[in-house]
């Protein structure tokens, strides 16, 4: 039987959905959507953890703050790179959750890990497997499931790519410290350390900041589309002015 959800972020890790999307997930949670993050890897090893159990419980911890649920589909991290493999196990854990809605981590970025880019080539294949027919002996006989709205969140540890335009920003000031808390959680990747200069959580408040001040709104987060989004403006326009 199918487990649908209405939305699942994608991660490479445990934290990267948190950081890019997670004041959106909670709210689409709070306002009683199904929501999901499956994280590719456990993200370990770490600098300051030696056991990945400890990041698993705290990606758990993440998840309850959030109100979202978690999948681990233990996928290398470190050497995690756009195989066959790694899709056939994406594209089955869609084909089981049967999302109408995906978000993956966007693009490139050379200051932080190489699974990062990885993870957008297997989430964007995942996809297309996801729906191909006469492919079901590969996936346990589950159906082929289509997914037509694709987004992509950014984690702003680079500049912000200048050629994608379709981009659009969520109003998250009411949900920024449940996000905050769930980032929190995660007490061995984001302790205070002298090697973070601003320390993290500090980065993650002005990002949240620069992209809602981009909409008059106190904090923020950006997705990017693969579509151009149908949206009657005038209408949305007028019924939020009453």
């Amino acid at each position: 039987m199918a487990d649908n959800f209405d939305i699942i972020a994608v991660s490479p890790h445990p934290d990267d959905a948190e950081i890019g999307c997670g004041g959106t997930l909670t709210q689409l949670a709070e306002l009683g959507y199904r929501v999901g993050i499956i994280d590719l890897t456990d993200g370990e090893p770490t600098p300051f953890n030696d056991n990945p159990e400890i990041r698993i419980g705290e990606s758990l911890q993440a998840a309850k703050i959030l109100g979202v649920e978690r999948i681990l589909l233990d996928l290398p991290n470190r050497s995690l790179m756009d195989s066959l493999n790694a899709r056939m196990t994406l594209a089955q854990v869609f084909r089981q959750t049967r999302p109408k809605i995906v978000i993956g981590m966007l693009g490139m970025t050379p200051q932080g890990s190489p699974d990062h880019y990885q993870s957008q080539l297997i989430f964007d294949a995942a996809i297309f497997y996801s729906r191909l027919s006469k492919w079901e002996h590969h996936f346990d006989n589950l159906p082929p499931w289509r997914i037509e709205h694709i987004y992509y969140y950014f984690t702003a540890r680079e500049l912000i790519p200048p050629d994608l335009p379709l981009q659009f920003i969520v109003d998250i000031s009411k949900h920024f410290e449940i996000k905050k808390q769930a980032l929190l959680a995660y007490k061995s990747q984001f302790r205070v350390h002298s090697s973070y200069n601003p320390p993290i959580i500090d980065w993650i408040e002005g990002m949240g900041r620069y992209f809602g001040s981009l909409i008059n709104r106190k904090y923020g987060e950006v997705f990017y589309g693969t579509k151009v989004l149908n949206l009657n403006l005038f209408q949305y326009y007028l019924s939020s002015s009453k």
